[in-house]
């Protein structure tokens, strides 16, 4: 299997527009520069682990949304049928206009590009997978709305699960560790209703629950590889200790203008996906290594 992984490097004008989360609302200004080598460490460090990083610069510095690329879309395979693409739906009106970018990518790998038709739906940012389950998240970006249209391309088991602010997606709530199955979560920002229906499903002992504070120090946006942990710098001790006991290894990564500023951590940053070999084709321009000199040229 190819682990793919979407994303989008800032540009050189790259700032902070909305600041509609709780890290950039009163963030100060971002260093671009020093925000485009945190974004190439940490692609770098997906391709050493055997990840393939398909890239996509932004075609103007006011998509600024786009390094968050768990809102570009959401590729679920298909046996004996292209990929499909759902396109997102965003609630931010700078951002809704990255789509029309990223559509045309996912076209010429060879995806079927959906477009879901209803409400707000943020992607991949509002999309978990544990125990055979898909989580699909509303109630605070992405609306039942947006949920709803997209559910029915989920196959299998599909579970609602609704949300409350500060946790903005479904990344803020849940963190699924499949390869030690537990799932670190925050019962602060999941209704009694919604969180029962995860009890019930997948037993009290399998959660790992962690504070609304702790999450604001991004406890539940790692991106999980295996055995090892993806996190930012900023996560709790508690939590990386919560982890490590578990038999993984936590990595971090310093990204305070991506992450600290900007509001986005590891899990925010990718489109991920697992997908047969051969069941796409990836442009030589949007490969890391194209990309990255590209920027390494720019400076």
């Amino acid at each position: 299997m190819i682990d793919l992984f979407l994303m989008s490097p800032p540009g050189l004008g790259w700032r902070l527009r909305s600041r509609s989360n709780f890290r950039s609302k009163d963030a100060p200004p971002v260093d671009a520069r020093a925000a485009r080598r945190e974004w190439l460490a940490f692609a770098r460090a997906l391709e050493s682990r055997g990840g393939v990083v398909v890239a996509l610069p932004s075609p103007t510095d006011e998509l600024t949304g786009m390094p968050y690329a768990a809102e570009s879309g959401h590729v679920l395979a298909r046996t004996g049928a292209p990929p499909l693409f759902l396109l997102p739906r965003l609630i931010s009106p700078h951002r809704r206009g990255e789509r029309e970018h990223w559509a045309p990518l996912a076209r010429r790998m060879g995806f079927e590009v959906v477009d879901p038709g209803a409400g707000i739906w943020e992607a991949q940012g509002d999309v978990a997978t544990f125990d055979g389950v898909t989580l699909l998240f509303y109630g605070v970006r992405t609306d039942r709305d947006g949920m709803e249209a997209v559910a029915r391309y989920f196959p299998g088991e599909v579970m609602r699960v609704e949300l409350l602010a500060p946790a903005f997606h479904g990344n803020m709530a849940v963190l699924p560790l499949p390869a030690v199955d537990r799932m670190v979560v925050c019962p602060e920002v999941i209704p009694a209703p919604s969180y029962a229906l995860l009890e019930r499903r997948f037993g009290r002992e399998r959660l790992l629950p962690v504070t609304k504070e702790e999450i604001r120090n991004y406890a539940t946006n790692g991106l999980p590889l295996g055995k090892e942990l993806l996190a930012p710098s900023v996560v709790p001790e508690r939590v990386r200790a919560l982890v490590e006991a578990l038999g993984m290894r936590v990595t971090t990564f310093g990204l305070g203008e991506l992450c600290e500023k900007g509001g986005g951590a590891c899990r925010c940053l990718v489109s991920h996906a697992r997908l047969e070999p051969g069941s796409i084709q990836i442009p030589e321009e949007n490969r890391l290594a194209a990309v990255a000199a590209r920027m390494e040229a720019e400076g």
